[in-house]
């Protein structure tokens, strides 16, 4: 039962990331049913984070889009994440303040919503997760976090 809900996470997650890269015309519809074809074809095989990871990695060799969402992947699931990041966010928007106002507004805004995730901001904005991924000792905080608490260390 676990690897199927973890499965539906995944489905969750990769139709969230779809959806987005749509909206924000990054891809094509076209080119997001050829991902998500690809990604019904292997789902049954994912039972955890590392699987996912691993599949990402085939797809990302004719999707470079999917990049994206396996950097969001490292962040792992915790809605507590955010606040982690706490940090790297206000670093981040002041940064993107000087030259656009207005979409380091939305950043905040969007980084402040109940229950937003780091993942989610990261799918929304990729500029920010590769700014973490850049300059901050804090890229793999979460998923190591996970591991240890998985392995009962």
């Amino acid at each position: 039962m676990a690897s199927i809900d973890r499965q539906f996470e995944f489905a969750e997650l990769i139709a969230l990331f779809l959806a987005e890269v749509i909206r924000s015309r990054r891809t094509s519809l076209r080119r997001a049913a050829e991902i998500s074809r690809h990604v019904v074809l292997e789902i049954k095989g994912i039972n955890g984070e590392e699987d996912a990871l691993r599949m990402l990695t085939n797809i990302e060799k004719d999707f470079e889009e999917v990049a994206t969402l396996k950097q969001a992947l490292h962040f792992g699931y915790g809605k507590s994440s955010i606040k982690v990041f706490e940090g790297e966010i206000k670093e981040y928007a002041s940064r993107v303040f000087v030259t656009d106002m207005v979409m380091s507004s939305e950043f905040l805004q969007d980084a402040a919503k109940s229950g937003m995730t780091i993942q989610e901001l990261c799918l929304k904005y990729p500029e920010f997760c590769n700014f973490v991924y850049t300059a901050s000792d804090k890229a793999g905080l979460i998923a190591s976090a996970r591991q240890a608490m998985t392995s009962g260390a």
